[in-house]
């Protein structure tokens, strides 16, 4: 498709520009008084968090306590990449351990994204479609749930759509195609950003190569100097911090063909969330299904015979994540929401014969997505988040660090061990995957050094008697957690003073 196949898409009137800026800061407070209080047990933030704190205390930024344990690979790597703690450190440093703030802190990124999105779509759209995609991503259930979160993907889509944009402006357009040098170095440090934020940023230099040779039959210099600045920046990061992003090729033992034919039905099937209305699960997937193919029609429209960067890029990204073991549902297809709800508003304007069918059809469309988005939020649970920040865990977690040794080295056993590490700064390693497998329980407690385990009441039943076959004994619960210990260890601690 050709840059300017939108004859408004290059001019935007004044209204529409503060049309854009107030839909803009819409989202961000509308985002900002539907928070959520808390945060939830996902141990990917407490990681990133324990990488940034030690930042701020210059510190090494790996060295966070969190044990990785072969047997659960899939639990995190051993350390993740650099950037998006790098992005955290400022905001630790002044707020703490403030949610409120952090999460602010990641609404303010889909800001950055949306502004990025408006530039590139306004390329391929008109400039009322381009407002309402924005209007659909920045209301969107999906989004309003990822703003809880904090993790990576809100910083590397900033990039990921970033670098979409750069290239755009400089190549897409074949007919006037950018050759400059500082661009193509331009474009290889944000490339370089997203794999420094998520590993899976991988997928964009083997897209940038593929795109060029669609293109322009041939590899081109801007493509080499892009391709070899992403690297040398990569290079650089790899010597300051070597093992970041460590622990994800563990992960390849886990590939099998069931895995790979899950995430193929989890990941596809989340882009029908778009239409998740909240109630009636049939209505959601039937409907989500059908305006799906009008996305992939428009998606196939839009990219014959010239695609786009964005086009091989989410292509890769897909296949990728889902021939990784454990990448499935909606977070994983985060960065490709964006084309997907682009590419469906490309299919409403272009196809359409005439205006008035085109506004009919599109009014129809939006009207009933915006609907399943008020139906969602309806029906939307918007009380504290549980997790460990609640009553029952904040004593779990005194009672761990009463009981455990002065020795640095002894270690938790604990289902979710980045959490532990981050509250208590103490050593923590996950339970194996495997938790009917006593070979895999006995390698993680003889091998790393476990002196205390931690389970749920809602763990499995043959859990306890494997701790006890282990040597070890209850020592306290309450209604949530059970603390163990080796027998040899049950003398109740000293009080806190």
């Amino acid at each position: 498709m050709d840059v300017n196949d939108s004859q408004e898409a290059t001019v935007w009137s004044t209204t529409q520009r503060i049309a854009l800026v107030a839909l803009l800061a819409a989202i961000f407070l509308f985002h900002l008084i539907m928070m959520r209080e808390s945060t939830d047990w996902g141990g990917d933030y407490a990681q990133y968090l324990n990488q940034a704190r030690n930042l701020t205390r210059f510190h090494d930024m790996n060295d966070t306590g969190y044990v990785y344990n072969p047997d659960a690979p899939v639990i995190g790597p051993r350390a993740y990449p650099p950037l998006f703690p790098v992005f955290l450190a400022p905001i630790y440093a002044v707020f703490g351990v403030d949610y409120e703030v952090l999460k602010i802190a990641m609404v303010a990124l889909l800001i950055v994204t949306l502004t990025i999105c408006s530039g590139y779509f306004a390329k391929h759209l008109s400039a009322w479609y381009t407002l309402a995609l924005i209007a659909l991503i920045g209301f969107m259930p999906v989004f309003w749930e990822f703003n809880h979160w904090i993790i990576s993907e809100h910083l590397f889509v900033v990039l990921w759509m970033l670098a979409m944009l750069l290239y755009q402006r400089d190549r897409e357009d074949t007919a006037q195609p950018s050759h400059s040098i500082p661009r193509a170095v331009l474009l290889g440090l944000v490339i370089y950003m997203a794999i420094g934020t998520r590993t899976v940023g991988i997928v964009l230099p083997p897209a940038l190569i593929l795109t060029e040779l669609i293109l322009y039959r041939r590899l081109t210099r801007y493509m080499m100097v892009s391709i070899s600045s992403a690297v040398a920046f990569y290079a650089i990061q790899k010597v300051l911090v070597p093992s970041g992003g460590s622990g994800y090729l563990d992960q390849l033992s886990q590939i099998s063909v069931h895995s790979i034919l899950y995430n193929l039905y989890a990941d596809g099937g989340s882009f029908t969330y778009v239409w998740d209305n909240g109630y009636k699960e049939a209505l959601s997937k039937a409907s989500g299904i059908l305006l799906s193919l009008v996305a992939i029609v428009g998606c196939l429209r839009a990219n014959w015979p010239k695609p786009q960067f964005l086009f091989i890029a989410s292509i890769l990204y897909f296949i990728l994540i889902v021939i990784w073991p454990g990448a499935a549902w909606a977070r994983m297809i985060w960065p490709l929401y964006f084309g997907f709800l682009g590419w469906f508003l490309y299919a409403c304007e272009k196809f359409p014969r005439s205006n008035k069918q085109r506004t009919i059809i599109t009014s129809l469309l939006l009207l009933y997505t915006f609907g399943c988005y008020a139906s969602f939020y309806y029906f939307a649970d918007f009380s504290r988040i549980s997790g460990p920040e609640d009553e029952a865990a904040q004593e779990m977690f005194v009672q761990v660090e009463q009981r455990m040794g002065d020795d640095p080295d002894d270690v938790c056993l604990f289902f979710k061990p980045r959490v532990l590490t981050f509250y208590l700064e103490r050593k923590s390693i996950g339970y194996p995957i495997e938790l009917d497998n006593e070979a895999a329980l006995h390698r993680t407690i003889d091998d790393h050094n476990v002196k205390i385990a931690v389970t749920q009441s809602d763990d499995p039943p043959e859990l306890p008697a494997m701790l006890a076959a282990e040597g070890f004994t209850q020592v306290w619960s309450n209604q949530a957690f059970q603390i163990w210990q080796p027998a040899s260890k049950t003398a109740e601690p000293n009080p806190m003073p």
